[in-house]
């Protein structure tokens, strides 16, 4: 359907305006990509391969691999028929090994990814901390007013806030110690952040996103926040 050039474009623009403009984790962003897709394998060897390596480059770059689409997504690249590629002749020899050499390096690159066991799509730990981050950034370099961070925070982030405990509280620690960093406690939000957090107990997040270690660096961050706020008061 389309070109051995046009298929990393397009699917790569799509993956992008999802992360960029809609806002989305890699994690629902490769799904909801994947998804548009997801005819296109079935139109020939060819377009199978192409558009399994490219997905698979993009999902080598995440943190971690959902277990069930690592499984799906190898056995596509393993079962792929380089006899009948060569056969269909949609591609130039230089287009057919370089597409080879890929999937051979993309499957060894899977096999050493981390394993995501959590079905929903939702951020990953470091991966959303560096969001707000980025976002909090962002925002001081465009000389924003401080009393309007919180709320741009949690405007932003909203909709990761309800999808799971777990990005709620990531997102609220991260702009806190953002906050007591730049000694920024009387902003206006600022003690909604902090009744936000002693509202959390591990227990709350403990079957969603988070590794144990993930959990208990969380609750490690929350308590040296919430001590330093009492330094404060």
């Amino acid at each position: 359907m389309f070109s051995y050039e046009e298929y990393k474009y397009y699917i790569y623009e799509v993956y992008g305006e999802l992360v960029e403009e809609e806002k989305m984790s890699r994690k629902e962003a490769i799904a909801r990509a994947f998804y548009e897709y997801d005819m296109l394998p079935k139109e020939s060897e060819t377009d199978k391969a192409m558009v399994f390596v490219i997905f698979s480059e993009i999902i080598i770059t995440h943190l971690k691999v959902l277990f069930t689409f690592k499984n799906y997504i190898e056995q596509a690249l393993t079962e792929l028929d380089f006899t009948v590629i060569k056969q269909e002749n949609k591609l130039t020899l230089e287009q057919f090994n370089e597409l080879f050499s890929r999937q051979k390096r993309v499957l060894q690159e899977l096999k050493k990814m981390p394993l995501d066991y959590y079905s929903s799509v939702c951020w990953y730990y470091d991966e959303l901390i560096e969001e707000v981050q980025k976002f909090l950034n962002n925002l001081v370099l465009e000389n924003k007013n401080v009393d309007s961070l919180v709320p741009a925070v949690l405007q932003r982030f909203d909709r990761d806030c309800r999808n799971t405990k777990s990005e709620k509280f990531i997102v609220y620690t991260t702009l806190a110690e953002y906050l007591l960093n730049q000694g920024l406690t009387g902003v206006k939000g600022f003690q909604d952040v902090k009744y936000e957090l002693q509202s959390f107990c591990i227990k709350d997040v403990s079957d969603e996103q988070l590794s144990k270690d993930e959990q208990k660096k969380l609750a490690v961050r929350i308590c040296n926040v919430l001590l330093k706020i009492k330094e404060y008061e």
